[in-house]
């Protein structure tokens, strides 16, 4: 954005195809990197890993994982269209860096009691729910159809965010000068 690059790139384009574009290049790095890892750590250690605990609960934590990745990231490439220079991406990246790692803060009271109701509320709120539901899994036996909720509200909340981002992406990403103000985002927002 800084050097107008994408001014050329957007009369090629839709802003809408090129945010998605950029989230599924994301997303496709992000699993190409944890592949190489995954082999690197399966020709090191091999059956060591095999046998271990830590695979148990794999086949619901990739999942949880994918959808948690591709619900932050929606949100960083939307929110990173409106800022024109590394110290306010730097700045507001900061923030959201805390709303990534909020759900760390109530891991302690999940491993302690996994079933009250506050920690069920949490396995449901899209931002907290992977880490949630990923804690619980190790404790107690979480019965399918919470996943199933669990993971449909974030396949749902996900493409609600990715409609935000893109409004916002389309007219951010070409809007050049100070960060705009929280009634701007929601006039951006409902601009269709």
């Amino acid at each position: 954005k800084s050097n107008r690059l994408i001014e050329i790139i957007l009369s090629s384009c839709r802003p809408d195809d090129l945010l998605i574009g950029k989230v599924m290049g994301l997303t496709l790095l992000v699993i190409t990197q944890i592949g190489i890892w995954g082999l690197m750590a399966f020709s090191i250690a091999g059956p060591v890993i095999a046998t271990s605990s830590a695979v148990q609960n794999m086949h619901m934590v990739l999942p949880y994982f994918f959808l948690a990745f591709l619900f932050y990231v929606s949100i960083f490439v939307g929110v990173g269209s409106m800022v024109n220079t590394e110290q306010e991406a730097q700045q507001i990246t900061g923030y959201l860096t805390m709303l990534v790692v909020s759900p760390v803060v109530i891991l302690m009271p999940i491993i302690q009691n996994p079933d009250q109701s506050l920690v069920k509320i949490f396995a449901y709120i899209p931002f907290t729910s992977p880490i949630v539901m990923i804690a619980r899994m190790n404790v107690v036996e979480v019965p399918l159809y919470e996943h199933l909720i669990a993971m449909g509200i974030l396949v749902l909340s996900i493409f609600v965010i990715i409609k935000i981002s893109v409004k916002i992406f389309r007219i951010g990403i070409l809007s050049y000068g100070k960060v705009p103000s929280f009634k701007e985002l929601i006039n951006w927002i409902r601009y269709d």
